[in-house]
């Protein structure tokens, strides 16, 4: 399950179509306390998140998800049109620009996805 957190309502709609047709359940959040609540309901396998959210913004709700125990390894992908270097990439698993080809977006959630359950299933298959 993939946690989509955009506040653009159109953005998000058509990120989470991309996604199901992809064959990904998605939750999605429209700001970044928003973010958090869901995160803790639902404990995604990744988290895509925008940079600028209302009330919570996208580094400061990456971090508080981290911060909770269980959710702490949860990869967490940027989708930003702010330019790299100018926000702390450190608080995620990755970074893309907007706009996003939707393949690229697919490949980079796969790939988070899996290596994570090669971290954590006892014989480091997937």
């Amino acid at each position: 399950m993939v946690l989509l957190v955009e506040d653009v309502t159109d953005v998000r709609a058509v990120l989470a179509e991309i996604l199901v047709r992809e064959g990904f359940a998605v939750v999605e959040a429209s700001n970044g306390h928003e973010a958090v609540v869901k995160a803790r309901a639902v404990r995604p396998d990744a988290i895509v998140m925008d940079i600028a959210l209302p009330m919570l913004g996208g580094i400061e709700a990456a971090r508080v998800i981290r911060a909770i125990t269980n959710l702490h390894d949860v990869p967490i992908i940027a989708l930003t049109a702010r330019p790299v270097g100018t926000f702390d990439e450190h608080e995620f698993d990755g970074v893309l620009s907007k706009p996003c080809l939707p393949d690229v977006l697919v490949r980079r959630l796969q790939a988070v996805i899996v290596s994570r359950r090669k971290r954590y299933s006892p014989s480091g298959a997937t």
